[in-house]
């Protein structure tokens, strides 16, 4: 196996979660322009026959529209390896080559979130992975953990952002509000399955509002970056919505908002 940089020649390879999936062009767009602006940096690892089996990204976290802060750290966003290859061994040799290039660049540290909830639909990065590589636990959020390393004492500990966006309430109308961030496939695919959903509803009492999260300053006067919230009430979080569970969610939500209505 063999770990190479991330670059404009072989992203669209490398980055193999958005292969054959609708609206991976906008996203794999969106990952070039930081890619060529600087901000996104990654790794690529090959098997010594040349397939790309894995990959890890990475960013500054004071440049990476995210609800996490660490002064001077480079936030892993994502972390996959392709089965049936041992994850393990693949992804120790990707975040070893990270954390290598974060010292050069003159990071900080680096800093990743791993979930304890296991989800089918989307491979995560877990709690348990980050921790057999030897991060350090942090704080947590939901079913969500920081796990870091920094390379001085004198660096605090990253956090998240405390959340500050509160849907308004007493609406006439049922309200969706959409937290769209374009930095991993899920926001993008988690936005259109609702849009789409709303469509198919043919209601004209739901209201559905897109909040663009594309940037550091809009995700911190809200405190998160990706999120579906159904009448004030986060509803789904990190993970791709199916068309299944959007459509009930709708239905539920309108037939309970009509009956309150009619009393």
């Amino acid at each position: 196996m063999r770990i190479e940089q991330l670059r404009m020649d072989n992203l669209r390879e490398g980055i193999h979660c958005g292969h054959g999936m609708p609206f991976a062009d906008e996203w794999y767009g969106r990952l070039e322009a930081w890619l060529d602006g600087g901000t996104l940096r990654g790794q690529i690892a090959r098997t010594d026959d040349g397939e790309a089996i894995g990959f890890v990204l990475y960013y500054p976290v004071e440049k990476l529209p995210v609800e996490i802060d660490g002064d001077g750290l480079y936030m892993v966003q994502c972390l996959q390896v392709k089965p049936p290859h041992d994850k393990g061994d693949v992804a120790k040799a990707l975040i070893e080559s990270a954390v290598a290039d974060a010292r050069r660049s003159g990071a900080t540290g680096i800093v990743a979130e791993g979930l304890t909830k296991e989800e089918p639909l989307h491979e995560h990065t877990t709690a348990t992975l980050l921790e057999s590589l030897g991060l350090n636990r942090g704080q947590s959020r939901g079913f969500a953990t920081l796990y870091y390393l920094v390379f001085s004492n004198e660096t605090e500990e990253p956090h998240y952002m405390p959340p500050e966006f509160t849907p308004p309430r007493g609406r006439s109308r049922l309200r969706i509000d959409i937290m769209d961030c374009s930095l991993c496939y899920v926001g993008v695919h988690n936005r259109e399955t609702v849009m789409q959903a709303v469509e198919r509803s043919k209601s004209d009492n739901v209201e559905v509002v897109v909040h663009d999260m594309n940037t550091r300053e809009a995700v911190a006067s809200t405190g998160y970056s990706h999120g579906v919230f159904i009448d004030g009430k986060l509803t789904y979080f990190r993970r791709p919505i199916t068309q299944e569970e959007m459509d009930e969610a709708i239905q539920i939500a309108d037939s309970a908002r009509r009956r309150d209505t009619d009393r």
